[in-house]
């Protein structure tokens, strides 16, 4: 963790503040492999002290993919709460549409392929395989199949007891 990103703890919750893109192709979904952890995530990353997020997902595209991504329309909020190497984390999320040129070399990628960061590979997802992947937050299985036409604020809770207070008109998963 470096210092620039928005992310602190209170020694029992590390919050984060994190953005990503989805890009839907082909009937597949972009995704970023932990190889170490054996989950998958869709491309963006943490916010940077002083940036705004389509600043920090602009960042993160281009450090990850490179040019030839527009960043399109929030179509997720979310508050996420996870644990990961026995860490509990409380994650703020805005997800994007992205949308690659269309010579862009990502789209006529196959399989697994290098991530510019180290233990992170890409893959395109196929979307009638997304229920049996590991993709995280658990919402965006469901959620990229029909992706909102307005923002959507979702609720995710994966640790027990937590966030049990039922919001009208918010989707909890």
């Amino acid at each position: 963790m470096t210092n620039d990103m928005v992310m602190f703890s209170n020694g029992d919750v590390t919050f984060m503040y994190r953005v990503g893109g989805i890009a839907v192709h082909d009937g597949r979904l972009l995704v970023e492999h932990n190889v170490k952890h054996d989950f998958c995530f869709v491309p963006g990353g943490r916010v940077e002290y002083g940036e705004n997020a389509v600043q920090a997902l602009s960042r993160e595209l281009n450090e990850e993919i490179g040019g030839g991504v527009e960043i399109g329309r929030l179509v997720i909020v979310s508050d996420n709460l996870f644990e990961l190497d026995g860490i509990r984390y409380q994650e703020a999320g805005l997800y994007f549409v992205l949308d690659f040129a269309p010579d862009h070399p990502i789209l006529s990628r196959e399989g697994r392929f290098e991530a510019a960061e180290p233990n992170l590979v890409y893959e395109w997802l196929s979307l009638d395989e997304l229920e049996e992947e590991k993709l995280f937050p658990r919402f965006l299985r469901e959620l990229v199949l029909d992706i909102p036409q307005t923002p959507k604020y979702v609720i995710q809770s994966d640790i027990e007891s937590c966030w049990t207070e039922s919001y009208p008109n918010v989707t909890e998963t």
